[in-house]
C-alpha cells in the first residue's frame, strides 16, 4: 500500500516582516486588543501564523511540529464569518477569533480539513467526529489551523521512542536546541523536545500560534513546554471529557493547554473549563502560601537523562533565587518539603503506574479507534498488524531505543531491542492479565502514596496552597499519580550547554488550577522574562 503524509493544504506566501505581530512573542492577549481596535482582522492573523509555519516547519528550521495544516478556504471562511460577527458587536470572549493548533491525538471532524492520525499512518484518511474538547474551543470562537505532531500515540507505541517522533510527523526539533536533535540522545536528553505534546509546545514557542492544546498523562504537557519556556498546565483528572483523545489511563488522563503568557494561560484554560480565571491573576506574592521541594533531591534518571554538572548548577542555583525573591515578595514560603519520589510509587518491585497504565491501553485504544466513524483498524491488534505489515513506515531503521517515556524503572527489553522504534508497549497491553480487583488495589495504592501521604500532607502540615519544585525533577509524574493539576513556568536556560529551556512544576490540589495561575502571574511579575528561541530571531534578523 502506497501512504503519503498527510498534503500540505494550499498555503500563502510567507513574508518576514509581520508588521503589527511579532509571532514569537505576541500574546492573544496582544492580538485581541488589536482585533478590538480594528487595525487587524482574524483573516490577518490566520495568514500570519500560516506563514509562519510555511516558513519553519518544513522550511527554515524544519522544526516539524505541524502534522497538518488546515486548507486555507475552510480557515479563511471561519475567520471572515468571525470577524463578521465582532463587526456586529457579537464577542465570544477572549480567544474570539485568535489561531490555535491541536495535538494531532485529539479527535477533528473532516468538515475542519485535517486528520486524526496520532502519529500514525494506520489512521491517515480516518474520519472522525470532534472531540467535546474541540468543540468547546470552536464554541469560544478559536480557529483552528492545523494539528500538531507529538509522540507517535502519545508515547504509548514502543519502548525508548524519541519524544516527539512520529511516523507520519518525523522528528519535531526544539527551536531552543542549538543543534537540533542528537541521534542516540536519551529519551529525555536534552536535545529532545521531550513529549508527548511535543508539536504543541514548539508551534507556540515558534510563533506558529499563540496557544495550543496538548493531553497528559505523565508529563505530556508539562515536560516539553519547560523545555520551550512556556506557561503550561494540565487540569485536574477528571475535570475535562477526554473522550475523542488517544488514551493511556482513566487514572491520570488530562487536557490541558501551553501559552506564552500566564494571561493567556488563563484564557485557554478557561475556554477549556468554561470559567472564568482572571480573578486569579494578581500579579503579586503577597498572600500567597507556597511550599519548595528541595532541588538538589529532584532530578531526571540519567537512564533518560544524562547529567550535565554545569547545567544542574545553573538549575539549581536558579531555582533558590527565585524561591528567595518569591519570599522577598510577600508570600509565605516553606521549604525543603519532602514529597515522595517517582521510585516510592512501586507495587512488588515494578512501578506501579505502569502497571495500571499497561492493563487499561488495550482496552483504552479499542474505545478510541471506535469513535472513528471510519478506520481501517480497530483494535489493538489490528493496529500491531497494519505495523507489521507496513514496517517500512511504522518501524522504520535508524532511530535508536532507551527507556520507555514513561519508564522509571529498568527495563533490560528497551536496551536490548534493535535499533528502531517498536511496538512493544502495544504488544505488551495484550498480556495484561491485571484482575479489576488487583487493578483498584494498586491504584488505591497510587493515590495514597502521590495524594494523601504526597501533597495532602504537606499541604495540611504547612498551609501552602502550591507546590513548586524543578520540572526536570519528574515530580508532575508524582502530580499524575494524585490525580491533581499541575502547571509549568519558565525557570532559565542552559545556555552554558545547548541552549535548551527548562521550568518549575506548580502542583494545587484538585479543583484547583485558578492557585496554580495565580502563582503564574506573580511569576511571570516578578521573574526574568522568558525569551524567544534565539535562533529564530536570528533568523528573521538575517532575511
Amino acid at each position: 500500500m502506497d501512504i503519503q503524509a498527510p498534503p500540505v493544504s494550499e498555503r500563502i506566501v510567507s513574508n518576514a516582516s509581520y508588521g503589527k505581530v511579532n509571532p514569537l512573542t505576541a500574546t492573544a492577549e496582544e492580538l485581541q486588543d488589536f482585533l478590538t481596535s480594528g487595525s487587524l482582522s482574524s483573516l490577518d492573523l490566520i495568514n500570519i501564523y500560516l506563514g509562519q509555519i510555511e516558513q519553519h516547519n518544513k522550511n527554515g528550521l524544519k522544526l516539524n511540529a505541524i502534522i497538518s495544516t488546515a486548507p486555507q478556504h475552510l480557515v479563511t471562511e471561519q475567520a471572515r464569518l468571525l470577524d463578521a460577527e465582532r463587526a456586529r458587536g457579537s464577542i465570544r470572549g477572549p480567544l474570539h477569533g485568535i489561531p490555535v493548533v491541536v495535538k494531532d491525538n485529539v479527535m477533528t471532524d473532516s468538515s475542519l480539513g485535517m486528520d486524526t492520525t496520532c502519529g500514525s499512518y494506520a489512521l491517515v484518511g480516518a474520519k472522525a467526529p470532534n472531540a467535546p474538547i474541540v468543540d468547546r474551543l470552536l464554541k469560544a470562537g478559536m480557529i483552528i489551523i492545523g494539528k500538531a505532531n507529538l509522540s507517535e500515540w502519545a508515547g504509548s507505541k514502543g519502548f525508548g521512542m524519541v519524544t516527539g517522533w512520529s511516523a507520519v510527523g518525523g522528528q519535531t526539533q526544539s527551536p531552543y536546541v542549538r543543534g537540533d536533535y542528537v541521534p542516540g540522545d536519551k529519551v529525555l536528553g536534552h536535545s529532545t523536545p521531550c513529549g508527548s505534546s511535543s508539536g504543541s509546545a514548539v508551534a507556540v514557542a515558534a510563533g506558529f500560534v499563540p496557544v495550543a492544546l496538548g493531553t497528559e498523562s505523565d508529563g505530556s504537557i508539562t515536560q516539553p513546554a519547560g523545555r520551550v519556556s512556556l506557561y503550561a498546565m494540565k487540569v485536574t483528572v477528571g475535570a475535562l471529557d477526554t473522550k475523542g483523545t488517544s488514551p493511556q489511563s482513566p487514572i491520570t488522563d488530562s487536557l490541558g493547554g501551553m501559552a506564552k503568557s500566564s494571561g493567556d494561560l488563563a484564557n485557554f484554560i478557561g475556554a477549556m473549563m468554561e470559567q472564568d480565571y482572571s480573578s486569579y491573576l494578581t500579579k503579586t506574592w503577597a498572600g500567597q502560601k507556597v511550599a519548595f521541594v528541595d532541588p538538589s533531591k529532584w532530578e531526571l534518571h540519567p537512564a533518560v537523562c544524562e547529567r550535565i554538572e554545569i547545567v544542574r548548577e545553573k538549575q539549581i542555583s536558579e531555582f533558590l533565587q527565585a524561591v528567595a525573591t518569591i519570599r522577598k515578595s510577600g508570600a509565605e514560603v516553606t521549604e525543603n518539603v519532602v514529597l515522595p519520589q517517582v521510585d516510592e510509587i512501586a507495587w512488588e518491585g515494578e512501578d506501579a503506574l505502569e502497571t495500571v497504565w499497561n492493563s487499561y491501553l488495550g482496552s483504552e485504544i479499542n474505545s478510541f479507534l471506535n469513535e472513528y466513524t471510519e478506520s481501517s483498524v480497530r483494535t489493538v491488534e489490528q493496529l500491531i498488524q497494519w505495523n507489521s505489515d507496513h514496517k517500512d513506515l511504522e518501524l522504520p531503521p535508524g532511530k535508536r531505543h532507551h527507556l520507555s517515556e514513561t519508564s522509571r524503572l529498568k527495563k533490560p527489553e528497551a536496551d536490548n531491542a534493535a535499533a528502531f522504534p517498536g511496538q512493544q508497549q502495544l504488544e505488551n497491553t495484550l498480556k495484561s492479565n491485571l484482575t479489576e480487583e488487583k487493578r483498584q488495589e494498586i491504584v488505591s495504592f497510587i493515590r495514597k502514596i502521590a495524594k494523601d501521604d504526597g501533597f495532602d500532607r504537606i499541604f495540611e502540615e504547612t498551609g501552602a496552597e502550591v507546590l513548586i519544585g524543578p520540572l526536570d525533577g519528574r515530580i508532575v509524574t508524582v502530580a499524575a499519580a494524585a490525580g491533581y493539576p499541575a502547571g509549568v513556568a519558565p525557570l532559565g536556560y542552559a545556555d552554558n550547554y545547548n541552549g535548551r529551556a527548562y521550568g518549575v512544576a506548580i502542583v494545587a490540589k484538585a479543583g484547583d488550577e485558578g492557585k496554580i495561575l495565580q502563582a503564574m502571574s506573580a511569576w511571570e511579575e516578578t521573574m526574568p522574562r522568558r525569551i524567544p528561541p534565539p535562533q529564530l530571531v536570528n533568523y528573521e534578523a538575517s532575511l
